[in-house]
């Protein structure tokens, strides 16, 4: 069983910590040299504003529509991230720190209500730290990626899914019923790891929705794809074959800063 903390909005929400004035406001944060917008906040969204938009292209909606631009300060990211990761931690006793704001940890030794104990943790973090963010929770790293924009999506889109996975969604509890009306109100390119070119290819074969995906057969999804796509969809049917890694990565991740490595800490008390 695993669970992904992940900040919403990340860098935005850092900026808010420090300047509560931008709340409610749309606020995106620019990237080096102010060249595109890599972080939008919820009402930034709602004006179409997409990630990677080059700035030249939405700085007239400051005019228009009130958006505030900020120049990125990585320095604080980072600050705010190692205060963020360490109560994260506090779900359980092995954590893998996957890029700036998103951090997997192993659930599998932890007795007692997981959903109770995240949303714990998740209120800690936003006390403490300040930082909003979205727990999920699978069996798989790929379940508890999608369970984590399972919350987000409830909690920023009302109607869009149960009002009660909000915040934080544990998939493991939900009825088969209720997993496959998940599973069918979700994209098939929010999975993690499809792209744009799987997902294009799998939507002009009919393969629209989550649900589409978790019912095709592993072998033929790679015989006709890749080894990759198969693991993924057996990851969505909730066999383990992605492990925490226990080692630095060797690639970059999503942000400048530096990925911490992946570390056993101990959990806070709850």
């Amino acid at each position: 069983m695993y669970a992904l903390v992940d900040g919403n909005n990340f860098y935005v929400s850092c900026e808010r910590v420090f300047r509560p004035s931008l709340n409610g406001l749309p606020v995106c944060v620019l990237s080096n040299n102010d060249g595109c917008a890599i972080s939008r906040s919820n009402e930034a969204k709602a004006l179409g504003i997409t990630m990677g938009a080059p700035w030249f292209k939405i700085k007239h909606l400051a005019e228009t529509d009130g958006l505030v631009a900020l120049s990125a300060n990585f320095a604080l990211y980072g600050d705010l991230s190692d205060r963020m990761m360490s109560l994260a931690a506090g779900l359980g006793p092995h954590q893998e720190i996957y890029s700036i704001d998103e951090s997997f940890i192993d659930l599998s030794d932890v007795a007692g209500n997981l959903t109770e104990r995240s949303h714990k943790i998740r209120s800690r973090i936003l006390q403490w730290v300040g930082i909003p963010c979205g727990i999920g929770i699978g069996s798989t790293k790929t379940l508890a990626k999608l369970a984590n924009h399972v919350a987000k999506s409830a909690e920023r889109k009302p109607g869009s899914y149960p009002e009660q996975l909000a915040q934080v969604c544990n998939l493991a509890v939900l009825t088969p019923s209720e997993l496959d009306a998940v599973f069918a109100a979700t994209p098939v390119n929010e999975v993690w790891g499809i792209g744009r070119q799987i997902s294009k290819q799998l939507i002009d074969g009919g393969v629209k929705t989550v649900l589409d995906l978790v019912r095709l057969d592993p072998a033929m999804v790679k015989r006709r794809w890749s080894v990759v796509l198969e693991r993924t969809v057996r990851e969505l049917q909730g066999i383990n074959c992605v492990e925490l890694e226990h080692s630095p990565p060797n690639r970059n991740r999503k942000s400048p800063v530096p990925v911490l490595l992946v570390t056993q800490l101990r959990s806070w008390p709850i």
